[in-house]
């Protein structure tokens, strides 16, 4: 019985090998392929060539080293059969030859037999798969419920030590997976809530109005321009933006159901199912190491821009990530978690634009007509301050005096001495003097008019600007007699507000 084993033993290794160079010269294949295409400078291309050799030959003596682990290659490949199986509701196939110490295999067994009646996974596997490695136990468990949609079974210690912390604010390519399986609802309302509370941890201080508010069209009030309540007529208007912009995020009612497209094989990279395959990919503790190896001289060899990764590369920031997920209407459930996560920030913030849009209107203001700065009361134009204006647009427009007309009488003066005096001796001066008489007349009248004119308009200034004084004085009024009205729509608009960022 030891040697009919022993030989069937020898028999799949032979096989491994068999499939094994036969890789291998379909990679040599590819290689002298890649000859023929290479383009550049005869240097260039010799040097891809050698990096792409020297990958291809380090790529077969590893490939011979991974021959020893044929079983636990055996093992992810029946796990991708077994998740697969379930996907579709159909029978897992059994399980094949074991790999000691391997946390996959008996973590798979815990699922094999998952159907709809099942309520716990057998403690027997379940026990083994945490011993052998908890955390990867715990994530794959996490992941691969998730993507079978039994959220149900998923336990919050599991999710706890899946999820890991984040010491610099950054996400893995596993917390985002995770965090955005949970805002698909493939966690349940506690594993969202356990993804929500940790991300909050990284978010103090920091200010997310603007962000939200993008959601929704800027919003004008309209409203007396005057400086005074510029700040309060600004904050309402913001709140009224910042209302409908919460509402298109938490209102939709689709985020109150599980996302339908979260199942097992779905392509999103962020999905569960793409960070669960690339776990089963790092292998077992010996051989992750070749593994990694083996993924970055493929890349090497098939000038693929980059390889698969792990799931502990960095995504981005959580402020980032967040800010992305606001603005997106095209992922709801995304949006819904990351208006959680930032719901008692947003609350505070309009709380403070409520108070602000909520102050008492002014007893007077201060408006300016032109180069005219007048007081304004609820009845009118402050009497001292219309009274200086006034004085100082006539005293720009002065009456017609003897001062203004001494240039005119002298040009007269001199008309009378040459037309009276040298006319006596040629008619010729009676002429000249009579001309320089028409100057000194039409002196004389452009002064009059000038004066009459400046009078005129002084008058048309002083009246416009009562007008203006009484037309801001009635708006004045207007809003101070709406302020019951104002704090109502504001108060509406906080509650609504707050009814939403409390609700989750």
């Amino acid at each position: 019985m030891s040697d009919w084993y022993q030989e069937r033993r020898q028999n799949e290794e032979l096989e491994d090998l068999r499939s094994e160079m036969s890789l291998a010269l379909s990679e040599a294949s590819n290689l002298r392929s890649r000859v023929s295409q290479l383009q550049g400078s005869l240097d260039s291309r010799l040097q891809r060539l050698t990096d792409a050799f020297d990958a291809f030959v380090e790529l077969s003596d590893i490939r011979y080293e991974l021959i020893g682990f044929a079983a636990a290659a055996e093992v992810r490949r029946h796990a991708g059969q077994v998740l697969t199986a379930l996907a579709s509701a159909k029978e897992p196939p059994p399980a094949g030859p074991a790999f000691p110490d391997y946390w996959l295999q008996p973590a798979v067994a815990a699922i094999h037999g998952l159907s709809t009646e099942t309520t716990e996974l057998p403690d027997g596997p379940l026990s083994e798969a945490m011993t052998l490695d908890q955390r990867r136990t715990s994530i794959f468990l996490c992941l691969a419920l998730a993507a079978l949609g039994r959220r149900d079974l998923v336990q919050t210690t599991w999710l706890e030590t899946a999820f890991g912390t984040s010491a610099d604010g950054k996400v893995t390519r596993l917390q985002r997976a995770l965090w955005s399986t949970g805002a698909r609802g493939g966690l349940g309302a506690e594993g969202l809530t356990l993804i929500v509370e940790r991300l909050q941890e990284h978010i103090k201080g920091l200010s997310w109005l603007e962000t939200v508010e993008s959601r929704a069209k800027s919003v004008k009030l309209a409203g007396p321009a005057f400086d005074e309540v510029t700040t309060a007529r600004n904050a309402r208007a913001r709140l009224s933006q910042l209302r409908p912009a919460v509402e298109a995020i938490a209102g939709d009612a689709a985020v109150r159901e599980p996302d339908r497209e979260l199942a097992y094989g779905e392509p999103d990279p962020d999905s569960a199912s793409a960070v669960l395959r690339m776990l089963i990919s790092e292998g077992s503790e010996p051989e992750r190491e070749p593994l990694a190896r083996v993924a970055e001289l493929r890349t090497r060899i098939t000038d693929i821009a980059a390889a698969p990764g792990a799931i502990t590369d960095p995504v981005d920031t959580i402020e980032n990530l967040l800010r992305a997920n606001l603005r997106r209407d095209d992922e709801p459930h995304l949006s819904a978690t990351a208006l959680r996560v930032v719901s008692d920030g947003v609350l505070t913030e309009a709380e403070e634009l409520a108070k602000t849009a909520n102050a008492l209107p002014p007893t007077q203001v201060v408006c300016t007509f032109g180069r005219r700065r007048l007081t304004v009361l609820p009845d009118g134009a402050d009497a001292q301050s219309m009274a200086a204006a006034v004085a100082q647009i006539n005293a720009e427009a002065p009456p017609l005096t003897a001062r203004a007309l001494t240039g005119p009488i002298a040009i007269a003066a001199t008309g009378l001495v040459v037309a009276v005096g040298l006319g006596l001796l040629h008619s010729f001066w009676i002429v000249i003097g009579v001309a320089i008489l028409g100057v000194a007349a039409y002196r004389y009248w452009r002064a009059r008019t000038q004066a009459a004119q400046a009078k005129a308009e002084a008058a048309d200034q002083i009246l416009r600007l009562k007008e203006k004084a009484t037309e801001a004085a009635a708006e004045l009024a207007s809003y101070k007699a709406s302020a019951r009205d104002r704090e109502a729509s504001i108060t509406a608009d906080l509650e609504a507000i707050r009814k939403h960022l409390t609700s989750a």
